[in-house]
């Protein structure tokens, strides 16, 4: 259990440089580039990305979670991924000109080509890169990553401020899988190569072509959103979008997905090693929770100040979007760890059986919400909705091999959810006293006494920089209710130390 608090430990502080890194990069890149560029790339990465599921084939899961791990097999996932790397920068290469076709915007033709050498790269670290999860190297893995954000980063926002707009986000992209590629070699004993060979394909493929189909659906309707926007609304409303999202990924993606590549090998090992993992499970969520919830309800209540503190002014409109994406994030919180569990736990057939009837139902209904309302604002609230009758469904196949102790669950979520509340006190009630002062009751009170706090004298949004210290005002407040309710991060070696807090006992 030491080993895996110290990687988790590891794996969030890595994953908080990385966010740092793209904090300034939205910070700089927001401004330097326009809506119609961020939009015309982020439908770019997701066709790419849904691309990138059949070139990783499984094999990375394959790898973690195989009993019996030889050269044979891990040359084979190997080769495999360089075969299918291969020819999916085939065909992305000269399929580019239908796409472009398709979406009516030529531009697309280079930045797909450019795009597709990326396939030429990843299969040279990808394979390294699973077996340093696997041996639960998150050191190694941290400096790998933090290099290529780096190195991402300064290609981006150099290349952005000489004017090369949408250019400097596919140079950034290449950039930073080659400078991957350079820093596996240097942690990976033996390097980035693995001899040529097929001698275990059926077994590679037999687990592949399972999850390959997770994925497969899984990518298409997350990257769906890109796709479907930016072919029935335009590239421009697809940025707005892309950085209303670009809040809840923060946490939703960034965060959670760290700690999803601590608990697959924790899970499977833990699996392996035949101990009951509800318990963990549990805590797990509960934990999970109780970071998420405040960091969503903290940006819900300040959308706009948020857009215009990391991205300027110019992205006012994707606030009203906010919300209800964090609002999604939050319910999605209670449940992201199941897709993690489940192949940990040898249930690949119920993953993929959940993706099937979850995936193409979102896909249809995005399309048929956007299409019928043309509005970004239903696509968000669209959102919520899937998000929330998704995760009855997620427990139904969760309890095919772990079996929920509900009541325990309902009562670390309630902990999580008073703690939240606790940590959320001062930004309701500056956020309530703001209102109040918009519908007259408290006219002109704020504005004689507080106007330093306010953008303009006529609006009630605060300041940008406000967010900072009301953010760092949160803490306190939210390290009191984790004692206060007794939440299971409380109990905690590092909490305590961190807060020179001892129980007795």
């Amino acid at each position: 259990m030491a080993s895996i608090r110290r990687s988790l430990a590891v794996s969030l502080l890595g994953r908080y440089i990385q966010i740092g890194i793209q904090l300034a990069s939205y910070f700089i890149l927001a401004r330097l580039l326009t809506p119609s560029d961020i939009g015309l790339f982020s439908v770019a990465s997701a066709a790419i990305g849904v691309a990138q599921v059949f070139r990783e084939f499984g094999v990375g899961t394959y790898l973690i979670q195989e009993k019996e791990l030889d050269e044979r097999k891990i040359a084979t996932a190997f080769t495999l991924t360089l075969l299918l790397a291969f020819i999916l920068f085939l065909l992305v290469y000269f399929l580019a000109p239908q796409v472009a076709i398709f979406y009516k915007d030529d531009r697309l033709i280079d930045v797909f080509r450019l795009l597709s050498c990326n396939f030429l790269i990843i299969p040279l670290n990808s394979t390294s890169l699973t077996l340093l999860r696997r041996d639960m190297q998150f050191g190694a893995i941290f400096w790998i990553n933090t290099i290529a954000s780096l190195v991402g980063f300064m290609v981006a926002a150099g290349l952005s401020y000489y004017g090369y707009g949408y250019f400097s986000l596919v140079w950034s992209s290449l950039s930073s899988t080659l400078a991957t590629g350079i820093a596996v070699s240097y942690f990976r004993k033996g390097g980035m190569f693995h001899r040529i060979t097929l001698c275990e394909w059926k077994a590679v493929l037999s687990f592949g072509s399972q999850i390959t189909i997770t994925s497969i659906t899984n990518e298409i309707s997350a990257n769906a959103n890109d796709l479907i926007l930016g072919r029935l609304l335009g590239f421009a409303t697809t940025g707005i979008v892309s950085r209303a999202q670009g809040i809840m990924y923060l946490f939703h993606r960034d965060i959670t997905a760290t700690i999803r590549s601590v608990a697959f090998p924790a899970f499977a090992n833990a699996h392996r090693e035949k101990r009951n993992l509800e318990e963990d499970f549990i805590k797990a969520v509960t934990i999970l929770t109780v970071f998420a919830w405040p960091f969503y309800g903290f940006f819900s209540l300040y959308s706009v100040e948020a857009l215009r503190l990391l991205f300027g002014p110019q992205w006012d409109e994707a606030g009203t979007l906010v919300p209800w994406f964090c609002a999604a994030g939050a319910v999605a919180a209670t449940g992201s760890l199941i897709p993690t569990l489940l192949p940990a736990l040898g249930g690949v057939r119920y993953l993929v059986r959940l993706h099937l009837l979850v995936d193409p139902l979102r896909i249809i209904t995005f399309t048929a919400a956007v299409y019928v309302f043309r509005t970004s604002e239903a696509f968000a609230i669209t959102f919520l909705l899937f998000f929330t009758l998704s995760m009855p469904l997620l427990y139904y196949f969760k309890n095919k091999l772990l079996p929920t102790r509900y009541k325990q669950l309902a009562i670390g979520l309630t902990k999580s959810l008073l703690v939240s509340l606790c940590a959320l006190i001062l930004p309701v009630f500056l956020t309530g006293w703001i209102y109040l002062e918009s519908i007259g009751f408290l006219k002109g009170f704020t504005h004689e006494n507080l106007a330093w706090i306010y953008k303009t004298a006529d609006a009630l949004y605060l300041k940008d920089w406000m967010l900072i210290p009301l953010g760092l005002l949160m803490i306190p407040c939210w390290i009191l209710g984790l004692i206060a309710f007794r939440h299971p991060l409380a109990d905690e070696a590092a909490f305590k130390k961190i807060v020179f807090y001892r129980i007795e006992g």
